[in-house]
């Protein structure tokens, strides 16, 4: 039997290193299930203040890694998440070399969405990288990709961990008016995600000065998305991630099968034949809503219109309404929680010896939570590919950006013993609560059901 941490968390096995911590593969006694715990390696108030951050950051959408929970014990923390078996970004350009433009499309028009709705929450991620975007093996079907390590990720509207001086990111990642020291803001999210496609296209960090120039059967739609995304003046980059998205409305760039040549997304880790584990299932689990765009100008040239594609929806219907993200008062709730408890573990932490941020990650990508290192794998989840004709929509352009409001839930879908006692409610308005059933489980459920 390994070690078990805070009498919960067995320690299986060791899956990576990331930027402040090691990532595992864990048993969790309580639900009988194998996880992916990122354990806190350092004790310093400014590790643990953003590892309280990371925990906090409960943005709900199919494209992004939502953490599960928490455990503290002594000068240790760790939280747990879902596990993902496919690697990175990172790990698949490692694998299989430049990738194929159709599906460098897919993951870029999965990354937006995923953005979309953290821009909206008032998030800005500042670490946007192939290492940072996971990949379910979905073997040579759609990818399922989803945006994690929330690390280093500010809160617009919230208080700031690190001093001015620093510069804070992945070098070849970072956009130019960052490293100038001024304020994070959605558009250095956009910069890295023109970024990321550029290094899947050419195989290449982009900092390479042979990545500048895009391999030349790239459609010219996906070629003039990463030029622009990657403009040196950030007004001249697409101004949100939904207006960048719809730019891959091309039918030049719709998704089928052909798109992965001879790519396969395969599992890294071999999947434990003894111990159920929570998986990720490749499929948006979340109501997606996308309206036609009117063409407006973002300085690479004007947004084209989009009809509406949603699965499922027939003409005269009116459209779902789009993934959205836990209240404030939810992530209000989990910041305070944690962080107390953090705080209290870690003794007393002034804010006087906050110190600047390390100097930029100028290694080659590496995995910071469930992600895997290029010679190391993540952990595992499910292999069922997503038939051709399924594809995620690119979200629509409108004033205002993302809606943003409560999670929408579905009465009787499974919830975190993170979440007990938080009010959600679903599609159709019904009040919910996270509660924990006579069986064990956790899930949503009317209050007083």
């Amino acid at each position: 039997m390994g070690e078990v941490f805070a009498g919960r968390y067995e320690l299986l096995d060791l899956l990576g290193h990331g930027g402040m911590g090691s990532v595992w593969r864990v048993w969790d006694h309580r639900e009988e299930r194998v996880v992916a715990a990122k354990v806190l390696t350092q004790s310093d108030a400014v590790s643990l203040l953003r590892f309280v951050r990371e925990q906090a950051v409960r943005v709900r959408h199919p494209h992004v890694l939502t953490p599960l929970g928490w455990a503290g014990e002594d000068d240790r923390v760790l939280f747990t998440m879902p596990v993902v078996d496919g690697g990175s970004a990172a790990t698949l350009v490692g694998d299989h070399g430049p990738l194929p433009p159709l599906l460098v499309a897919e993951l870029l028009r999965q990354l937006l969405s995923a953005l979309e709705s953290v821009h909206g929450a008032g998030i800005v991620h500042r670490d946007v990288k192939p290492a940072n975007l996971l990949l379910v093996a979905t073997g040579t079907g759609r990818p399922h990709a989803l945006l994690t390590d929330f690390g280093i990720a500010v809160d617009e509207r919230g208080p700031r961990f690190t001093r001015g001086g620093g510069v804070t990111g992945t070098t070849g990642y970072i956009a130019p008016e960052a490293e100038l020291g001024a304020e994070p803001t959605p558009a250095v999210d956009l910069y890295a995600a023109g970024q990321v496609a550029r290094a899947l296209l050419t195989g290449m960090r982009p900092s390479e000065p042979a990545a500048r120039t895009l391999p030349a059967e790239t459609p010219q739609a996906l070629h003039a998305l990463v030029t622009a995304l990657t403009d040196p003046d950030p007004r001249r980059r697409p101004a949100t991630a939904r207006a960048a998205a719809a730019l891959l409305e091309d039918p030049v760039l719709a998704w089928s099968d052909a798109a992965m040549g001879d790519v396969d997304v395969f599992a890294h880790v071999p999947p434990m034949s003894d111990r159920p584990q929570l998986l990720v299932p490749p499929s948006d689990d979340l109501p997606t809503r996308v309206r036609p765009v009117v063409a407006s100008g973002s300085g690479s040239g004007a947004v084209t219109a989009a009809a509406d594609r949603m699965a499922g929806t027939r003409d005269g219907e009116a459209p779902a309404r789009p993934p959205s993200v836990v209240s404030p008062r939810g992530v209000r709730r989990a910041a305070a929680v944690v962080g107390a408890a953090l705080l209290l573990a870690a003794g007393s932490l002034a804010w006087a010896a906050l110190g600047p941020d390390g100097g930029p990650d100028t290694g080659a990508p590496s995995p910071a939570t469930s992600a895997a290192p290029t010679a190391s794998p993540s952990a595992t989840a499910s292999a069922t590919p997503l038939p051709s004709a399924s594809r995620t929509p690119a979200p629509s352009d409108s004033p205002g950006g993302v809606d943003v409001g409560v999670v929408v839930v579905r009465v009787g879908q499974p919830c975190s013993f993170s979440d007990v006692g938080l009010r959600e409610e679903t599609l159709g308005g019904e009040p919910v609560v996270c509660r924990l059933r006579s069986d064990g489980s956790y899930a949503w459920d009317p209050p007083g059901g």
